[in-house]
């Protein structure tokens, strides 16, 4: 057997440049810091409990979250080569 890596369409696979994880960790990071230091603003929107809790902690951390996954791809498609 060789120990040629193919895929399953016998392509074979090149090792590109490795990708910076450290530039994701800091995206997420400041996502972090920025529902800290914001949370109580995004309560305060809304005057109903149930949706204010709702809403600061279950959507704006989603969002936080899609915001960092949207920039982190577009960082990964501006490092191909």
């Amino acid at each position: 057997m060789t120990t040629d890596a193919t895929t399953l369409m016998a392509r074979q696979e090149t090792i590109g440049k490795p990708y910076p994880l450290w530039m994701e960790r800091l995206l997420l990071l400041g996502a972090v810091t920025v529902f800290i230091f914001s949370r109580s603003t995004v309560a305060g929107i809304v005057d109903q409990p149930v949706v204010s809790v709702l809403l600061t902690y279950i959507a704006f951390p989603l969002a936080l979250l899609a915001g960092v996954e949207l920039l982190g791809r577009a960082i990964q498609g501006s490092m191909r080569s």
